[in-house]
């Protein structure tokens, strides 16, 4: 017995999916790194396993409706469906919602290594500045007086914004800064003669605080002990809780390392683990500043 056009369909899709995850997987960079983790390895076998169960289920509801077309329709057969529906909706809507967060489970995995790659980048270039007496070049200082690990995190938190809780208040107390990136927002559009989009007044300020204060980031020691040699390798952690913003289906897939957010009892998260390294450029990049006006032949 053939398979029906609907079952070709779904194999046909599962297929294509497959093969075209193996094809991104060969990437070297860290989109490839992405695809090729275990996160989203489960994540998207989870979103598969959901597809085809949704198909199984909506199969049998049409069985059974079918079954009960072919004959004289009578008034009981109503409730009968009813009673169908009532009973399978619940479990369709829950496979519906665990596909929907798998989905954006993978989006959210993509970006943390996008951060973590981000920030590796970041740190090679700002770690060889010659930034102050007391970050001279090579040279890091404790993350909370450094400079240079501001910005290296501050890469980071910008690539994971997008996948941030957007409500304001959510992530914690505002970091400071929030304001500043907003009023940023507005006059790039007020320089294309256009307002800003609604997000920046409503999500912002919301997904920078959940961003950074739900945002670690962590360096490599130096192999020779205070400074950061030319051309060495500097691996950079991010890790990040992962909002889950699916109802339910969050708060399952919390329970594999994770949990409610502090301060928000029925917001749920999930923490990723990305590690990235780079090889340091050990070269300050020097840029000769022009003195303004310019007297020739003086």
């Amino acid at each position: 017995m053939g398979l029906s056009v609907s079952a070709t369909v779904i194999v046909v899709a599962v297929v294509l999916i497959c093969a075209g995850w193996a094809l991104v997987s060969l990437d070297n960079g860290w989109v490839g790194r992405c695809f090729r983790s275990r996160f989203s390895l489960y994540a998207g076998a989870a979103s598969l396993v959901c597809l085809v169960g949704l198909y199984i289920l909506t199969g049998a509801a049409w069985r059974l409706g079918r079954t009960r077309r072919k004959g004289r329709p009578r008034p009981a057969e109503a409730g009968t469906a009813a009673i169908e529906f009532a009973l399978l909706f619940p479990f369709a809507l829950m496979i519906v919602l665990v596909m929907i967060q798998s989905m954006l489970l993978v989006a959210g995995n993509l970006a943390v290594h996008h951060a973590a790659y981000a920030a590796a980048r970041s740190a090679i270039v700002r770690i060889p500045e010659n930034l102050s007496y007391g970050e001279p070049r090579n040279v890091l200082a404790l993350p909370e007086f450094s400079a240079k690990f501001h910005r290296i995190r501050s890469a980071a938190v910008y690539a994971v914004m997008p996948v941030s809780a957007g409500k304001e208040g959510l992530g914690g107390m505002d970091p400071g800064g929030a304001a500043v990136i907003q009023e940023g927002f507005e006059k790039f559009w007020q320089l294309y003669g256009s307002s800003a989009p609604n997000w920046v007044q409503t999500m912002l300020v919301g997904k920078y605080q959940y961003a950074w204060n739900f945002t670690e980031v962590s360096l490599s020691d130096p192999a020779g002990g205070g400074a950061y040699g030319d051309h060495e390798t500097i691996s950079v952690q991010v890790r990040h809780m992962l909002y889950l913003s699916v109802p339910y289906a969050g708060m399952v897939f919390s329970l594999a390392g994770g949990g409610e957010l502090p301060g928000a009892p029925g917001h749920y998260a999930t923490t990723i683990d990305v590690t990235y390294a780079l090889t340091n450029q050990g070269v300050e990049d020097e840029i000769d500043v022009e003195q303004f006006p310019i007297y020739v032949g003086q």
